[in-house]
Formats: C-alpha cells, sequence, structure tokens
C-alpha cells in the first residue's frame, strides 16, 4: 500500500542484462516451423526419453545471466538492463517496463501467480540453479496473460535431473545456501533449494546508523535486515505422454529500525517517531499436470498461495500500539492451456483461468489521498483513519488465439480474451493481434496490436480508504518490429512500441465538488519509444551484448488538462556486457549501464507543518519538472573454477560500480538543520553504493 513509502527499507542495488530479445517465445513448445517449399523426403527418427530431461537444464541464455558481473549470480537481476525496463525510482526499485507503472505488471513462476519475484534488500527469490529459462514480454502478448496492462515476467524452473543425489552449498558476502537434487525413484526426481541473508551480519542490533557526514542519522536498528526463501520440486514422469509435478516456492523479508528525534522521517512527521517494523512473506504451493501426444499439448494446475505484509510506525512506551498496515491475500488459481496443432503451420491455444482472491486489510494510519503521479504522498496527511475490509477480489478470463502460417512468408496470431473483474462487477473483450512477414529464414518483421485491463491498487478502491466504484485500469499496445540473425552468432533487432493508457486514478483535491469520493478515473498516461539489441553468441571463447532504448513517458490530469513526464520516465538507456573466457579455469567479464537521470519536483520553498508546531514541511515546483545527471555505473566479474578437499569448487570475484560512482536520485530538506521557513536547505542523496567488493564460493558434492 502506498504508506509503504514511509519507511524504506535498507537496499542492495544489483543490475544486470538480459539477453534474451526474440520473437514469439509465449508458447514455444508447439510453436510452428515457418513453411518449407522443399520436397525432399526425409527419414524420421523418433527418440524416446523421459519428457522432464527435456527441462531439466537450464537455457543458454539463463545460463549468461548466471554469469552477469554485478548479479552474484542472479539471473532475474538481469531484468533491470533489459531494452525498455528501468527500476522505478532509480537504481533501487521495482520494474517499470516501456513507460508503465510496477504495480501494472504480472509475475508468473511454473504456470502459476507469484506472491513477488524480488526481495526488498536484494537479489530475486531464485537460487541461481534453478531458473531454466525467464520471458518478459514487455508489451503485445498474447491471450494467455489477463490482469496486466504492463509487462508479464514469466519464470520457468528447470525440472529435477534424473541423477544420484547431489548436494551444492553456496557461500558469499550477501547470501548462503544450500541445494539438493537427485533421483527419487526410477521415474521421478526432486530437487530443494533453501537461501538466508547474510545481512545481518553487516548490523549489530542497537547501532545507530550514521549519516553521509559521519554524524548520528537518528536510524537506529532493532533487527537487522533480512531476507530467505525456499523452492522445491517434484516431477513424476508417469509415461511418455503424461508428467506431474508438485512444487513448493516463499519468500520472506523484515527489517525493524527505531526513528528517533534526530531522523528525517521524525523531523518529518513526528508521528512516525518511535519502532517501526516491515514484514513481507509468501508461501505458494502448486500441482501441475502435462500431457503430451501428437498434435496436442494440455498443461492443467491448481495453485494455493498465501501473501502477507505488515508496517508498523510510532510505536512507544507511551503508544505502544502505533500505526499500522496489516493486509493479507488467499488464492487459489485453477489454470488450464490448450494447444492443438491443425498442422505444421496451424495450431491452435485455449488458455482458461478462475483465480478465487480473498484480500483481508486492517489498518490505523492517516490518510494519504496520492497516486504515482503525486510528487509528495508520505507528508501530505489527512485525519486518522481506522477499519478491517475483507474483500473477494477474484476473477478469471479465457483466452483463445489461433495461429496459422498461412503461407512461405506470413504468419498471424489472432486472439480475444474475454476477462472478468468479480469485485468491479466489470466484463472485457480484449483482443490480441500479431502478423509476422518472414523476408528470409534470418529475418523478420512483426506488428503487434492488444487490449488489456487490470482492477485498480487495492488501496484505492477499498472503503473509507478509496473509490469502491472506480473503473479498471485499461492499456493498448501496439509494437512494430525487426529482428535479424547474421553470420558468426550475430544478430540484432530494433522494435517500437506505442502504449495508450487509461482510467487511471487520480487523487481529488478537497476543492473538487466530488472530493467525497477520494479518486476518480481522471488520468490518461501515454508511452512510446525505441529498443535496439545487438547480439553475439558464444564463439571465439566470447560473447556480448549492447542495448540502446530511447523513450518517452507522461501522464496527464484530464481534469486540469496538465500533462507531465512520468516519475519512471527514462528517455536514454544503454547497456553493454562483454564476457571472456581466458581459459578452462578462468571466465571474464564485464557490464557497463548508463541512464538518463530520473525527473523529480523540484522543492522551491518551506512551509511550517500544520500537524505540528516547530516542525517544516516542503513547497514543491511543478510535478517532475526537473531531472538528475546522467547515471552511469560498471561492475566487473571473475569466475575460478577449482577443486576444494577434492570437491569440485567456484569461486566468484565481483567489483561493484567499480569506479564507486554516485548516482543522485533523491532530494529533500535538510530538516535537521532546517529552523524557519527561511532556511531552504536541501540534501541529495543517492541511490548507489560507493565501490563494493565481493566474494563468492560454491562446492559441489
Amino acid at each position: 500500500m502506498k504508506t509503504q513509502l514511509v519507511l524504506t527499507p535498507l537496499a542492495l542495488l544489483l543490475c544486470s542484462l538480459f539477453p534474451h530479445y526474440s520473437y514469439c517465445q509465449e508458447n514455444a513448445d508447439t510453436q510452428p516451423d515457418k513453411v518449407k517449399t522443399d520436397s525432399v523426403k526425409t527419414d524420421r527418427i523418433e527418440v524416446l526419453h523421459k519428457r522432464s530431461n527435456v527441462m531439466s537444464e537450464i537455457t543458454e541464455n539463463a545460463a549468461k545471466l548466471v554469469a552477469m558481473p554485478g548479479t552474484n549470480g542472479d539471473p532475474l537481476q538481469a531484468v533491470f538492463a533489459l531494452p525498455g525496463v528501468v527500476a522505478a525510482g532509480g537504481a533501487v526499485g521495482s520494474p517499470a517496463v516501456r513507460g508503465s507503472s510496477p504495480e501494472d505488471n504480472l509475475f508468473e513462476i511454473d504456470f502459476m501467480p507469484a506472491g513477488y519475484i524480488f526481495h526488498d534488500f536484494g537479489q530475486s527469490i531464485f537460487n541461481r540453479h534453478l531458473v531454466q529459462d525467464f520471458q518478459l514480454y514487455s508489451a503485445g502478448y498474447g491471450t494467455s496473460y489477463s490482469a496486466a496492462t504492463g509487462a508479464v515476467f514469466d519464470v520457468s524452473l528447470r525440472n529435477p535431473k534424473h541423477q544420484d543425489i547431489q548436494t551444492t552449498i553456496d557461500f558469499s558476502l550477501f547470501n548462503s545456501g544450500i541445494f539438493v537434487e537427485g533421483q527419487a525413484s526410477e521415474n521421478s526426481a526432486f530437487y530443494f533449494s533453501v537461501r538466508k541473508s547474510m545481512l545481518p551480519l553487516f548490523f549489530e542490533t542497537g547501532e545507530e546508523l550514521e549519516d553521509d557526514d559521519g554524524e548520528p542519522s537518528g536510524y537506529t536498528i532493532n533487527a537487522a535486515p533480512d531476507d530467505n526463501d525456499y523452492q522445491g520440486k517434484w516431477v513424476w514422469d508417469i509415461n511418455n505422454n503424461n508428467m506431474l509435478s508438485v512444487s513448493v516456492t516463499g519468500a520472506q523479508d523484515s527489517a525493524a529500525i527505531n526513528l528517533n528525534e534526530r531522523a528525517d522521517i521524525a523531523l518529518k512527521i513526528p508521528d512516525y517517531q518511535g519502532d517501526a517494523e516491515f514484514t513481507q512473506k509468501f508461501n505458494s504451493q502448486s500441482i501441475i499436470w502435462d500431457h503430451y501426444s501428437k498434435n496436442l499439448h494440455i498443461k492443467s494446475g491448481i495453485g494455493f498461495l498465501n501473501d502477507s505484509e505488515r508496517l508498523e510506525l510510532g510505536k512507544s512506551d507511551a503508544n505502544p500500539i502505533g500505526l499500522f498496515i496489516d493486509s493479507e491475500k488467499e488464492q487459489i488459481s485453477y489454470k488450464s492451456r490448450l494447444n492443438y496443432q491443425f498442422a505444421q503451420s496451424h495450431h491452435l491455444i485455449v488458455d482458461a483461468a478462475y483465480y478465487d482472491v480473498t484480500e483481508t486489510y486492517a489498518y490505523d494510519i492517516f490518510q494519504q489521498l496520492c497516486t504515482d503521479i503525486d510528487p509528495d504522498c508520505d507528508s501530505d496527511l489527512g485525519e486518522r483513519v481506522n477499519d478491517i475490509n475483507e474483500v473477494d477480489t477474484s476473477n478469471q478470463f479465457v483466452g483463445i488465439t489461433d495461429v496459422w502460417t498461412f503461407s512461405e512468408n506470413w504468419q498471424t496470431e489472432l486472439g480475444v480474451q474475454w476477462q472478468h473483474n468479480n469485485y468491479s462487477e466489470e466484463s472485457f473483450f480484449l483482443p490480441r493481434f500479431s502478423l509476422s512477414y518472414f523476408i528470409n529464414d534470418n529475418s523478420t518483421i512483426t506488428a503487434k496490436y492488444g487490449k488489456y485491463n487490470r482492477l485498480q491498487d487495492i488501496d484505492y478502491i477499498l472503503p473509507t480508504l478509496g473509490n469502491p466504484d472506480l473503473k479498471s485500469q485499461t492499456a493498448t499496445h501496439t509494437t512494430l518490429g525487426f529482428e535479424q540473425h547474421l553470420a558468426n552468432e550475430w544478430s540484432w533487432s530494433v522494435e517500437t512500441y506505442y502504449k495508450k493508457m487509461q482510467d487511471l486514478p487520480l487523487a481529488l483535491d478537497e476543492a473538487e465538488n466530488d472530493a467525497d469520493l477520494l479518486y476518480s478515473n481522471d488520468v490518461e498516461g501515454e508511452a512510446y519509444g525505441v529498443d535496439l539489441l545487438i547480439n553475439k553468441n558464444l564463439v571465439d571463447k566470447w560473447y556480448g551484448w549492447l542495448s540502446l532504448s530511447y523513450s518517452k513517458s507522461e501522464r496527464t490530469n484530464l481534469r486540469e488538462q496538465q500533462s507531465f513526464e512520468y516519475y519512471a520516465d527514462t528517455p536514454l538507456v544503454i547497456n553493454m556486457v562483454l564476457n571472456y573466457q581466458l581459459s578452462e579455469k578462468w571466465n571474464l567479464g564485464f557490464n557497463f549501464t548508463a541512464r538518463s537521470g530520473q525527473p523529480y519536483t523540484p522543492i522551491i520553498g518551506v512551509r511550517e507543518n500544520p500537524r505540528a508546531e516547530g516542525y517544516f514541511l516542503p513547497i514543491y515546483g511543478q510535478a517532475y519538472s526537473e531531472r538528475f545527471d546522467l547515471a552511469h555505473r560498471l561492475d566487473v566479474r571473475a569466475e575460478y573454477k577449482s577443486s576444494l578437499w577434492g570437491l569440485d569448487a567456484t569461486w566468484v570475484f565481483e567489483v561493484m560500480n567499480i569506479y564507486g560512482q554516485e548516482n543522485t536520485s533523491y532530494i529533500d530538506l535538510d530538516y535537521a538543520k532546517i529552523n524557519s521557513t527561511d532556511d531552504l536547505i536541501i540534501v541529495e542523496e543517492s541511490d548507489n553504493f560507493e565501490l563494493r567488493p565481493s566474494i563468492g564460493l560454491s562446492v559441489t558434492f
């Protein structure tokens, strides 16, 4: 919820680049080949194998991500350097894709919805040994996904290997873990991973942190920032046509601090002085059945998800309860996908899902009427409100797509999705369309179009806090792209896009005639740009890629007919990666990224805090009218394979932000130095850390 902005957890920055950007990976299992015109007779050789073995090895692209400098072996951190993707709010934040909000995205793990896939304090929730493949659909995706207007992050965890039971232990400065994998029976195998953050080793309970000048900051550690996660999977090859998998996934993040009278947040909002604690966690379980036959693939499953979050502020001996937000989501997912191939050039994809969702919210907070287009959500507080709400946010969809390669050079994907939201009682019919022209075997032009929708964020539509009658957000995506494969494993692609977003929420000013509604659907958004990727696969001991994105993202207040840059707007992003296999034992690489500074709202004055005498608040200028300087960073990595006590071992040496660049991402008043409305003293804060070395060790036995 919005009030989380009050407590910003200590975060680590890990940036990298995802080197895979290709057309139509959404349904790769049964994607038809382009029609061939030759009539040469060929012999068919059928190879029988356990289907789970096919998915037990990570893809070449996923393997590259594990070796990305600056990621500590975490392939999903690469998303922040993918063309069109930026970290909302600077280098630390949730991914914002092609001008959309982070909340517009959909995350799936192995066919099922995920609680979250990124820890608050650093890496993703996945062990580096598990990610088999990772697809990012930035725009124009098909009917297999619903309830998203931004991007889709589809993570596939690999299947267990049929081998003797093997254990791998990983240690690094930032986390450690254990991974066990092996064969359970002739036709089944399993793995289980559990990891724990090393961050508590860097903090001491009762320690007061220092600010950039070495002075006490007013923030005292009550419980060090911490996180943990686990994943497990068991796969049973029933026969050559059927496979059953059982998966478990979970994660938890937590931190607790004390804000004394010197803390900036307490100087800004005295009600927050005291103990603060943040905890979020989720646990999920799923059972999925895959059926394969000559022309048919059916995937069906049921998943259970419990996702909870709690934030407490302002607790003290005099106020033992303080302020809090406590949310919990219980979800049962029923999903099925049918992929039927009429012929080599023609197949049909049918998706259906029902998500049975109950969300419970208990809170005692100050009313905050603001959205992501408002520059100061955390200081403009209203009356104190409290309530308990249990709401049914269940939703369901059916999607049908016909994929037809109707000539040697042309392929179409024509689909429609029906989607219904129980809470808003809205139904949508959403067309999706893709047209591809195969210039030759190596070059393809693709155009895509689609309409999308999602329910508003729950804190905008809850009774008391929001407007339950808000309509769902909608978006229209249009893309045009070209991809070409060249000699010696070189390839390049370029894609332009345009997004139109409608019915976004607007926080109503108290002067409005309908201010009692709190929010209305009077904001529109527009985003457009072009993404370029030049890639070289591993040949002659090296691989690398260069990505370049140019984009623009705006929002318009329809009541005032005022347009301004979106807070995550980042016009220029450049990423360059190189990896060189120096020898059988040594592998070297670097990752350089540069991006436009994020837009911000200038502070033009100081005003008295109406809630607390002797305290002060900023006066803001035009929203997001200025921009920080260009941000950049270089990470390097060296990997050395050796043996330790007769066991296979891998050492990883990384230096992140090797030249110690400080990239400004936030400004505020220096509250500790302000004594009157004449004291306009601004302090800048960096989203980055100084030079940070890291060493890791992985041992397998």
